[in-house]
C-alpha cells in the first residue's frame, strides 16, 4: 500500500471515528465544537454569542444549550446540551510534539465533519485571540481549517482529543 492510500484510510478512519461527536455551534454554523461527555461539548468562547447557543448534531437534530463553563482568556467554552447517544471523543493520553500528525474535524452546514491531516508545527504556542486577548499554551498545526472550524477538534492518529 502506498503512503497516500494509507493517509486516505487514516483520514477516513478519523472521520467515521468522530464524524458523530463534531457538532456545528450557532445557528449560522458560526463554528464547530466536539461532545466530550454525556451532556457537555467543547469549543471556542468566541463561537458564543450569549448564555445559551443552538447546536447542529451531525445527524441533523438541532438543540438548544447554555454555556456552563467559559474561559474567555482560553477563548474555551463548555456547553451543556442533550447529547443522546452522541459518543464522547476519547482524551489523547499523551502531549502532541512538533511534527505530531493530527486531524481536524469541523462540522458542515449538511451535518456530518470534514476531515483535514497535517503536523503539529509549534507547541506553548501564544497569540493574540478575540477582542485581543493573549492565548497562551496553544498547539499550531498545518491542517487546513475551512471558515465555521472555529472551536473544531485536534486529534491524533488514533481519533483522540489532542487540542
Amino acid at each position: 500500500m502506498s503512503v497516500l492510500e494509507e493517509l486516505q484510510e487514516a483520514v477516513a478512519a478519523v472521520a467515521g471515528a468522530v464524524g458523530p461527536s463534531v457538532v456545528g455551534i450557532g445557528s449560522r454554523l458560526r463554528g464547530s465544537g466536539v461532545v466530550v461527555g454525556n451532556g457537555h461539548i467543547l469549543t471556542n468562547a468566541h463561537n458564543l454569542r450569549g448564555p445559551e447557543v443552538t447546536v447542529r448534531f451531525a445527524d441533523g437534530r438541532i438543540a438548544r444549550g447554555a454555556a456552563k463553563g467559559v474561559d474567555w482568556d482560553g477563548d474555551l467554552a463548555v456547553v451543556e446540551v442533550d447529547t443522546a447517544d452522541v459518543p464522547a471523543v476519547a482524551w489523547a493520553t499523551g502531549g502532541a510534539t512538533i511534527g505530531s500528525a493530527v486531524f481536524a474535524a469541523a462540522a458542515t452546514p449538511t451535518g456530518g465533519a470534514r476531515v483535514s491531516f497535517g503536523f503539529v508545527s509549534s507547541v506553548e504556542r501564544a497569540f493574540r485571540g478575540p477582542g485581543g486577548r493573549r492565548i497562551s499554551g496553544s498547539l499550531e498545526h498545518t491542517a487546513p481549517l475551512a471558515p465555521g472550524s472555529s472551536g473544531s477538534p485536534l486529534l491524533d492518529a488514533d481519533g483522540a482529543l489532542v487540542g
